[in-house]
C-alpha cells in the first residue's frame, strides 16, 4: 500500500485534515529516501516527518485540553508510544542507515498507525470538536490563534 493519505481518512475537521495529509505527505517523501537506500536524504527526510509529526501533536494536544476531550488521556499515550517508535527509528536510521526495519517502519508501520490513529482517535475528537462548535459562542474553539 504506497505511503498517503487517501479521502476515507478525512475527519471533517479543517486544521486535523491538513495536518494529516501534510504528515502523509513527508512520510512518503521519508519512505521513498529510505527505499531507495539515500542515507542522508534519508535522515532529512525523517527529520521532517518527525518535525510535522510533534507539530501536529502539539496543536492537537492544546486543542484536546482547550475542550476538555474526555479521551485526551488515552490520545496523549497513543501520540507518546509513536513517538517513542520513530525515535528509536530516527536512532537506527542514524547508526546504521536505511535497514531493511527501517525500511519498514517508514513504508508500512508508521503509515498503518497514521491510519489507524485517525480513524480510531482523530476522528472521534474532530467529531468532539464539531459539538463544540456547535454548542454556541461560549464554548467556540479559539483557532484564530492557533498557527494553523
Amino acid at each position: 500500500m504506497p505511503v498517503e493519505w487517501t479521502p476515507e481518512l478525512t475527519v471533517n475537521d479543517d486544521l486535523l485534515d491538513r495536518h494529516h495529509v501534510e504528515l502523509f505527505r513527508a512520510l512518503g517523501r521519508a519512505a521513498e529516501a529510505v527505499e531507495g537506500g539515500r542515507d542522508v536524504e534519508a535522515r532529512a527526510a525523517v527529520a521532517a516527518f518527525a518535525d510535522a509529526f510533534v507539530e501536529h501533536v502539539a496543536v492537537e494536544e492544546a486543542l484536546m485540553e482547550e475542550t476538555l476531550w474526555p479521551e485526551r488521556g488515552r490520545h496523549r499515550v497513543a501520540h507518546e508510544l509513536f513517538g517513542a517508535d520513530l525515535l528509536r527509528m530516527r536512532e537506527e536510521l542514524g547508526r546504521a542507515g536505511a535497514t531493511p526495519a527501517v525500511a519498514e517502519w517508514a513504508s508500512v508501520r508508521a503509515p498503518e498507525w497514521l491510519r489507524f490513529h485517525i480513524r480510531t482517535n482523530d476522528a472521534p475528537f474532530a467529531a468532539h470538536l464539531a459539538r463544540r462548535r456547535q454548542a454556541g459562542p461560549g464554548r467556540a474553539l479559539r483557532r484564530e490563534s492557533k498557527r494553523h
